[in-house]
């Protein structure tokens, strides 16, 4: 195993945990994660932006899930730097002695100082490891290429084979991006790699840095960890093509395939909770290229679904802590290739950790199942405590809605969808353009939840109707809405 380079007493000094906080609402002890409005990506900070630089979460070069670090600079006082948290966190509460650890960084370069002469020209990035007690283990640096202006490109630069074994586990581990006093030209980060190649070894957190405070993920091939997302989970990213609530929301953009991964919050605290005590999660969604077809014959596993897990720990160091889950609670989308906005929430009941032990945190996980295909914004997830006459793990969706049938045009049967958000006497009616009543399917009260009714192109008489344009009508209450459908023969 190669030697670490020794590094400054100023980088000793810096050993800060940021832990993240949680809004509260009105009600005592009930958390908020919000929405994808976050400035900063997850893990990271602003470590230092002198006069003359200008550090961004950046759109415009990327690897992956559509964001990456970016550092423009010109000669400054100091050097510009990015600065992760302890990435020792989640369920690597540590990383950990004696394993081949196979980490690094993608980059690209534009217009940067070429062939620097020390290291205030350079640019540069370092992992940073530290022992229990604050004291240095040692430190990785990554020289980036400066041998001509640009790169043309992304470029990979990882430790090899056999290059870094820890001699002793590593309690606080920071990496940093940093461009040297004198550097100056912009360069891009992205897809921060830390994998064991023969063991578990941790891992560094939010490898693509595309998800912003609060979040993690966990994608396709084995966590992203490797510095490679693929099978559609690449596409991942936080857009401000559609947001519910500000500007920004997640977009999940699935191709067909057998794959599994899911955007989760970070834990956070569960303050005045306790097991028991019921809470309701709730996440406003938007769908787009969806296949009911598939939905029907794949079953739960052709959905998106809410996820609670349950924890004893809370801070870095104390490992993941799970002591229960939820299930995968699949969430009933309306028979339709696409719908505007829905809320939906779940019950849960926070359940008893293990005997002498506190529930500390929970975390929910945004969870597309293994054969999920499509595109969904979501928007705004909140935990708040609920009704304690709630049922556990019931979706119900808080907004009347009548949905574009499915399919449309028809030819013999198509289905009509529509959600209440209360027990409700539902009509619902086909009519004929000149507004001529043709078939009464619904005509009762009904329960809350996603409702799905097949017309088989008859009248009220049993007859079947000729082709042309049909109406379809629901009035629930208060609410009414009239939509358009073609039967083609």
């Amino acid at each position: 195993m190669s030697s670490f380079t020794k590094i400054s007493k100023w980088w000793i000094g810096f050993l800060s945990i940021i832990i993240f906080q949680i809004t509260l609402l009105a009600q005592s002890g009930i958390n908020s994660i919000g929405g994808f409005e976050q400035t900063l990506p997850s893990y990271w900070t602003k470590g230092a932006e002198p006069s003359g630089s200008t550090l961004s979460w950046a759109t415009d070069e990327f690897l992956s899930m559509g964001k990456s670090l970016k550092i423009e600079k010109g000669v400054t006082t100091e050097a510009a730097r990015w600065e992760s948290e302890n990435m020792a966190d989640l369920w690597s509460e540590k990383h950990f002695a004696n394993v081949d650890i196979e980490f690094g960084v993608y980059y690209k370069t534009s217009g940067v100082n070429t062939n620097p002469a020390n290291d205030d020209q350079k640019w540069y990035v370092t992992y940073t490891f530290y022992r229990e007690n604050g004291t240095i283990i040692g430190e990785k640096k990554f020289e980036l290429d400066q041998s001509a202006a640009s790169t043309g490109g992304w470029v990979a630069d990882t430790t090899a084979v056999g290059e870094i074994v820890l001699p002793e586990d590593s309690w606080t581990t920071i990496i940093r991006f940093v461009g040297g006093k004198d550097a100056t030209g912009t360069v891009w980060t992205d897809d921060y790699l830390f994998n064991g190649r023969d063991g578990w070894a941790g891992q560094d957190w939010n490898t693509a840095v595309g998800v912003p405070t609060g979040w993690f993920y966990w994608m396709p091939p084995i966590g992203g960890n490797d510095g490679v997302l693929d099978q559609g989970y690449e596409n991942t990213k936080v857009t401000d093509e559609y947001a519910y609530n500000g500007n920004y929301s997640l977009k999940f953009d699935i191709p067909v395939g057998t794959h599994d991964g899911f955007v989760g919050t970070r834990r956070f605290e569960l303050t005045d909770v306790v097991p028991g005590d019921n809470l309701r999660i709730s996440v406003w969604i938007k769908g787009a290229n969806l296949n009911p077809d598939s939905a029907a014959a794949v079953g739960d596993a052709w959905s998106i679904s809410l996820t609670a897990i349950y924890h004893t720990t809370l801070g870095n160091n104390e490992g993941w802590g799970q002591y229960a889950a939820s299930p995968d609670i699949p969430l009933q989308f309306p028979q339709a290739t696409s719908f505007d906005w829905m809320q939906y929430f779940v019950n849960v009941v926070v359940p008893d950790p293990p005997s002498g032990q506190l529930a500390k945190s929970i975390s929910v996980r945004l969870h597309p199942l293994g054969r999920f295909s499509g595109t969904v914004w979501m928007d705004v997830l909140e935990v708040i405590k609920a009704d304690p006459t709630g049922v556990e793990n019931e979706f119900i969706p808080v907004t009347h809605n009548l949905f574009q049938n499915y399919p449309n045009p028809f030819n013999p049967s198509t289905v009509i969808s529509y959600s209440l958000p209360n027990v409700s006497y539902v009509s619902l009616k086909i009519y004929d353009i000149l507004g001529r009543e043709v078939k009464t399917l619904v005509n009762s009260e009904q329960n809350i939840g996603i409702h799905n009714i097949q017309w088989n192109g008859d009248n009220n008489y049993g007859n079947k109707v000729s082709s042309g344009i049909y109406l379809y009508k629901i009035e629930a209450g208060n609410f009414i809405m009239t939509k358009k459908m073609l039967l083609l023969k």
